[in-house]
Protein backbone atom coordinates (compact mmCIF):
# COMPACT_ATOMS: atom_id res chain seq x y z
CA UNK A 1 0.00 0.00 0.00
CA UNK A 2 1.38 3.49 -1.14
CA UNK A 3 2.26 5.70 1.74
CA UNK A 4 0.05 8.84 1.88
CA UNK A 5 0.97 12.35 3.02
CA UNK A 6 -1.08 14.11 5.19
CA UNK A 7 -1.85 17.91 5.20
CA UNK A 8 -0.11 17.06 9.15
CA UNK A 9 2.80 15.58 7.69
CA UNK A 10 3.44 18.62 5.14
CA UNK A 11 2.77 21.10 8.12
CA UNK A 12 5.64 19.08 10.02
CA UNK A 13 7.90 19.23 6.79
CA UNK A 14 7.62 23.19 6.40
CA UNK A 15 8.43 23.89 9.81
CA UNK A 16 11.55 21.54 9.90
CA UNK A 17 12.48 23.28 6.50
CA UNK A 18 12.29 26.52 8.06
CA UNK A 19 9.01 27.38 6.59
CA UNK A 20 7.21 30.33 9.00
CA UNK A 21 4.73 32.39 10.00
CA UNK A 22 4.15 35.39 8.30
CA UNK A 23 6.58 34.61 5.41
CA UNK A 24 6.21 36.02 1.91
CA UNK A 25 7.09 32.63 -0.50
CA UNK A 26 7.87 32.28 -4.19
CA UNK A 27 6.90 28.44 -4.36
CA UNK A 28 8.11 26.41 -6.87
CA UNK A 29 7.34 22.71 -6.46
CA UNK A 30 7.75 19.69 -8.28
CA UNK A 31 4.79 17.90 -7.15
CA UNK A 32 6.03 13.96 -8.13
CA UNK A 33 9.54 15.06 -6.45
CA UNK A 34 7.60 14.62 -3.22
CA UNK A 35 6.93 11.08 -3.91
CA UNK A 36 4.15 8.89 -2.88
CA UNK A 37 0.75 10.61 -2.82
CA UNK A 38 -0.63 13.16 -1.35
CA UNK A 39 -3.97 12.78 0.72
CA UNK A 40 -6.23 15.65 -1.12
CA UNK A 41 -3.60 16.24 -3.62
CA UNK A 42 -2.10 19.21 -4.89
CA UNK A 43 -5.20 21.22 -2.52
CA UNK A 44 -4.16 19.69 0.04
CA UNK A 45 -0.21 20.95 -0.51
CA UNK A 46 -1.52 24.37 -1.06
CA UNK A 47 -3.55 24.27 2.87
CA UNK A 48 -0.68 22.74 4.65
CA UNK A 49 1.44 26.22 3.26
CA UNK A 50 -0.78 28.39 4.17
CA UNK A 51 -1.41 27.13 7.69
CA UNK A 52 2.52 27.15 7.79
CA UNK A 53 2.29 30.80 7.16
CA UNK A 54 -0.44 31.81 8.83
CA UNK A 55 -3.01 34.58 8.33
CA UNK A 56 0.17 37.30 7.74
CA UNK A 57 1.83 35.13 5.19
CA UNK A 58 1.43 35.25 2.01
CA UNK A 59 2.10 32.34 -1.22
CA UNK A 60 2.85 33.56 -5.05
CA UNK A 61 3.55 31.04 -7.75
CA UNK A 62 4.15 31.79 -11.60
CA UNK A 63 0.75 30.81 -13.85
CA UNK A 64 2.79 31.95 -16.83
CA UNK A 65 0.47 31.21 -20.10
CA UNK A 66 1.86 30.58 -23.18
CA UNK A 67 2.68 32.91 -26.00
CA UNK A 68 1.88 32.03 -29.70
CA UNK A 69 4.07 33.40 -32.50
CA UNK A 70 2.89 37.02 -34.27
CA UNK A 71 2.50 35.34 -37.26
CA UNK A 72 -0.16 33.34 -35.90
CA UNK A 73 -2.28 35.80 -34.25
CA UNK A 74 -2.80 38.01 -37.32
CA UNK A 75 -4.69 35.54 -38.56
CA UNK A 76 -6.26 33.76 -35.51
CA UNK A 77 -8.10 35.92 -32.36
CA UNK A 78 -8.92 32.66 -30.62
CA UNK A 79 -6.01 32.88 -28.53
CA UNK A 80 -6.71 34.88 -25.76
CA UNK A 81 -5.39 34.88 -22.33
CA UNK A 82 -7.74 35.46 -19.11
CA UNK A 83 -7.99 35.66 -15.70
CA UNK A 84 -9.12 31.90 -15.30
CA UNK A 85 -6.85 30.28 -18.42
CA UNK A 86 -4.79 27.74 -17.20
CA UNK A 87 -1.02 27.40 -17.36
CA UNK A 88 1.60 25.33 -18.45
CA UNK A 89 3.06 25.79 -15.15
CA UNK A 90 2.11 22.83 -13.42
CA UNK A 91 -0.60 21.17 -11.13
CA UNK A 92 0.49 24.03 -8.42
CA UNK A 93 -0.49 27.06 -10.40
CA UNK A 94 -3.44 25.63 -12.22
CA UNK A 95 -4.40 24.49 -8.66
CA UNK A 96 -3.93 28.35 -7.06
CA UNK A 97 -5.68 29.69 -10.24
CA UNK A 98 -8.86 27.42 -8.60
CA UNK A 99 -8.76 27.96 -5.38
CA UNK A 100 -10.56 30.64 -3.28
CA UNK A 101 -10.13 34.25 -2.46
CA UNK A 102 -6.77 34.02 -4.25
CA UNK A 103 -5.64 36.87 -7.22
CA UNK A 104 -3.98 36.65 -10.13
CA UNK A 105 -2.09 39.53 -12.00
CA UNK A 106 -3.51 40.85 -15.43
CA UNK A 107 0.03 40.58 -17.41
CA UNK A 108 -1.50 38.81 -20.32
CA UNK A 109 1.44 36.61 -20.28
CA UNK A 110 3.59 36.29 -17.35
CA UNK A 111 0.60 36.03 -14.75
CA UNK A 112 1.37 35.51 -11.24
CA UNK A 113 -1.11 33.79 -8.63
CA UNK A 114 -0.79 34.59 -5.15
CA UNK A 115 -2.84 34.00 -1.55
CA UNK A 116 -2.97 35.40 1.20
CA UNK A 117 -2.50 38.65 2.85
CA UNK A 118 -0.30 41.03 0.74
CA UNK A 119 -1.93 38.76 -2.58
CA UNK A 120 -4.05 41.59 -3.71
CA UNK A 121 -1.06 44.15 -3.23
CA UNK A 122 1.18 42.32 -4.97
CA UNK A 123 -0.75 41.13 -8.00
CA UNK A 124 -2.88 44.48 -8.86
CA UNK A 125 -0.11 46.58 -9.96
CA UNK A 126 1.53 43.65 -12.26
CA UNK A 127 -0.43 44.83 -15.80
CA UNK A 128 0.22 45.00 -19.89
CA UNK A 129 2.55 48.07 -19.26
CA UNK A 130 4.64 46.25 -16.21
CA UNK A 131 8.40 44.61 -16.66
CA UNK A 132 7.23 40.46 -16.93
CA UNK A 133 8.79 39.51 -13.96
CA UNK A 134 8.20 42.61 -11.58
CA UNK A 135 5.78 40.89 -8.96
CA UNK A 136 9.42 38.85 -8.22
CA UNK A 137 10.88 42.08 -7.64
CA UNK A 138 8.71 43.42 -5.52
CA UNK A 139 9.11 40.21 -3.11
CA UNK A 140 12.53 40.57 -3.00
CA UNK A 141 12.56 44.25 -1.83
CA UNK A 142 9.69 43.42 0.79
CA UNK A 143 11.17 40.66 2.75
CA UNK A 144 10.61 37.69 0.04
CA UNK A 145 12.09 34.25 -0.09
CA UNK A 146 11.73 31.51 -2.61
CA UNK A 147 10.47 28.39 -1.56
CA UNK A 148 12.25 25.32 -3.95
CA UNK A 149 10.59 21.85 -3.87
CA UNK A 150 12.49 19.50 -5.53
CA UNK A 151 16.20 19.56 -6.88
CA UNK A 152 18.14 22.16 -8.14
CA UNK A 153 18.16 20.34 -11.77
CA UNK A 154 14.34 19.65 -10.98
CA UNK A 155 12.94 23.13 -10.22
CA UNK A 156 15.23 25.12 -11.73
CA UNK A 157 16.31 28.55 -10.36
CA UNK A 158 15.06 30.74 -7.44
CA UNK A 159 13.24 33.14 -8.87
CA UNK A 160 15.30 36.26 -8.99
CA UNK A 161 17.58 35.77 -11.99
CA UNK A 162 15.66 37.05 -14.96
CA UNK A 163 14.50 40.37 -12.13
CA UNK A 164 18.55 41.01 -12.77
CA UNK A 165 18.05 40.64 -16.28
CA UNK A 166 15.56 43.08 -16.40
CA UNK A 167 17.56 45.19 -14.14
CA UNK A 168 20.52 45.25 -16.18
CA UNK A 169 18.36 46.11 -19.35
CA UNK A 170 20.04 42.99 -21.32
CA UNK A 171 18.10 42.33 -24.38
CA UNK A 172 17.72 39.05 -26.72
CA UNK A 173 16.52 38.17 -30.17
CA UNK A 174 13.55 35.96 -30.06
CA UNK A 175 11.01 35.16 -32.18
CA UNK A 176 7.69 37.74 -32.34
CA UNK A 177 5.07 36.19 -30.30
CA UNK A 178 2.33 37.07 -27.52
CA UNK A 179 -1.32 36.64 -27.14
CA UNK A 180 -4.88 38.64 -27.44
CA UNK A 181 -5.93 40.25 -24.07
CA UNK A 182 -8.84 42.45 -22.76
CA UNK A 183 -7.91 45.76 -22.13
CA UNK A 184 -9.41 47.98 -19.23
CA UNK A 185 -11.96 48.81 -21.84
CA UNK A 186 -13.21 45.17 -22.59
CA UNK A 187 -11.78 45.57 -26.17
CA UNK A 188 -9.56 42.18 -27.58
CA UNK A 189 -6.00 44.12 -27.83
CA UNK A 190 -3.15 42.25 -29.14
CA UNK A 191 -0.37 41.74 -26.64
CA UNK A 192 3.44 41.39 -27.57
CA UNK A 193 6.29 39.57 -25.75
CA UNK A 194 9.01 42.24 -24.45
CA UNK A 195 11.33 40.74 -22.62
CA UNK A 196 14.40 38.43 -22.54
CA UNK A 197 14.35 34.63 -21.17
CA UNK A 198 16.99 32.39 -20.03
CA UNK A 199 18.47 28.88 -20.69
CA UNK A 200 17.53 27.12 -17.75
CA UNK A 201 20.15 25.11 -17.42
CA UNK A 202 22.46 28.13 -16.97
CA UNK A 203 20.93 29.12 -13.63
CA UNK A 204 22.27 26.63 -11.24
CA UNK A 205 25.47 28.32 -12.32
CA UNK A 206 24.91 30.73 -9.44
CA UNK A 207 24.06 28.45 -6.29
CA UNK A 208 27.69 28.22 -5.08
CA UNK A 209 27.46 31.76 -4.38
CA UNK A 210 24.05 31.46 -2.65
CA UNK A 211 25.63 28.81 -0.15
CA UNK A 212 28.71 31.46 0.20
CA UNK A 213 27.15 34.34 0.75
CA UNK A 214 24.27 33.49 2.68
CA UNK A 215 21.50 33.69 0.39
CA UNK A 216 20.59 30.09 1.64
CA UNK A 217 18.48 30.65 4.17
CA UNK A 218 17.49 26.74 5.07
CA UNK A 219 17.09 23.56 3.42
CA UNK A 220 15.05 20.01 4.19
CA UNK A 221 12.92 17.96 2.78
CA UNK A 222 9.03 17.54 1.93
CA UNK A 223 7.93 14.27 1.49
CA UNK A 224 10.66 12.60 -0.13
CA UNK A 225 11.37 15.57 -2.15
CA UNK A 226 14.81 17.95 -1.53
CA UNK A 227 13.95 21.47 0.04
CA UNK A 228 15.69 25.04 -0.17
CA UNK A 229 14.47 28.62 1.38
CA UNK A 230 16.62 31.32 -0.46
CA UNK A 231 16.54 34.87 0.70
CA UNK A 232 15.12 36.80 -2.59
CA UNK A 233 16.87 40.65 -2.08
CA UNK A 234 20.29 38.42 -1.17
CA UNK A 235 20.07 36.45 -4.29
CA UNK A 236 19.16 39.35 -6.97
CA UNK A 237 22.13 41.32 -5.47
CA UNK A 238 24.53 38.63 -5.88
CA UNK A 239 22.82 37.91 -9.35
CA UNK A 240 23.25 41.45 -10.36
CA UNK A 241 26.52 41.80 -8.84
CA UNK A 242 27.92 38.86 -11.07
CA UNK A 243 26.04 39.72 -14.28
CA UNK A 244 27.45 43.33 -14.49
CA UNK A 245 31.11 41.61 -14.58
CA UNK A 246 30.48 38.60 -17.25
CA UNK A 247 26.77 39.05 -18.73
CA UNK A 248 27.27 35.50 -20.02
CA UNK A 249 27.18 34.07 -16.69
CA UNK A 250 23.99 32.62 -17.04
CA UNK A 251 24.56 30.92 -20.00
CA UNK A 252 24.52 26.91 -19.90
CA UNK A 253 27.65 24.71 -21.09
CA UNK A 254 26.47 23.41 -23.84
CA UNK A 255 27.94 24.46 -26.92
CA UNK A 256 24.96 23.50 -28.96
CA UNK A 257 22.53 25.57 -27.58
CA UNK A 258 20.74 27.96 -29.67
CA UNK A 259 19.44 30.22 -27.12
CA UNK A 260 23.13 31.09 -25.24
CA UNK A 261 24.93 30.93 -27.99
CA UNK A 262 23.05 33.09 -30.40
CA UNK A 263 20.16 34.98 -29.54
CA UNK A 264 22.41 37.47 -27.07
CA UNK A 265 23.01 40.77 -28.44
CA UNK A 266 26.23 41.01 -26.12
CA UNK A 267 27.40 37.88 -27.59
CA UNK A 268 29.13 37.85 -30.65
CA UNK A 269 28.67 34.39 -33.01
CA UNK A 270 29.32 33.99 -35.80
CA UNK A 271 26.54 32.50 -37.23
CA UNK A 272 27.94 30.04 -39.79
CA UNK A 273 30.62 28.75 -38.24
CA UNK A 274 27.49 27.90 -35.42
CA UNK A 275 25.37 25.94 -37.98
CA UNK A 276 28.62 24.45 -39.50
CA UNK A 277 29.24 22.55 -36.05
CA UNK A 278 25.43 21.84 -35.81
CA UNK A 279 25.47 19.90 -38.85
CA UNK A 280 29.02 18.84 -38.14
CA UNK A 281 27.13 17.05 -35.08
CA UNK A 282 23.93 16.01 -36.40
CA UNK A 283 22.30 18.66 -34.29
CA UNK A 284 19.50 19.11 -36.43
CA UNK A 285 16.64 20.49 -34.62
CA UNK A 286 19.00 22.59 -33.23
CA UNK A 287 20.05 23.56 -37.17
CA UNK A 288 16.01 23.93 -37.25
CA UNK A 289 16.07 26.90 -34.63
CA UNK A 290 19.50 28.49 -36.30
CA UNK A 291 17.68 29.02 -39.93
CA UNK A 292 14.09 30.59 -38.42
CA UNK A 293 16.43 33.75 -37.75
CA UNK A 294 16.89 33.69 -42.21
CA UNK A 295 13.29 33.13 -42.98
CA UNK A 296 11.36 35.23 -40.02
CA UNK A 297 11.54 38.12 -38.28
CA UNK A 298 13.84 38.41 -35.11
CA UNK A 299 14.20 41.87 -33.22
CA UNK A 300 16.01 42.70 -30.04
CA UNK A 301 13.18 42.40 -26.95
CA UNK A 302 12.99 45.44 -24.66
CA UNK A 303 13.29 44.83 -21.00
CA UNK A 304 11.00 47.33 -19.23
Amino acid sequence: MLKMYTKKDLINDFEKAGVCKGDLLNVKCSLKSIGYQIDGGVKTLIEALLESIGEEGTIVTDSFISSVPMYKLKKDKSFISTDSSPSYAGALANAMIKFPKRYRSSHPIQRFVSIGRMAKWLTEGHQPESYAYDVLRVMAENGGKNLKIGTDEKVVGVGTTHVAIGELGFKQKRLDAGIWYYNENGQLQLFKRNWAGACHDGLINFLPFYSKNGGILSTGNIGKAECKITDMKKTLEMEISILKKDPSFFMCKSKFCTGCQLTWNFKKTNIGKFAFTLIANNKWREFKQVLKYFVMHYQPSATH
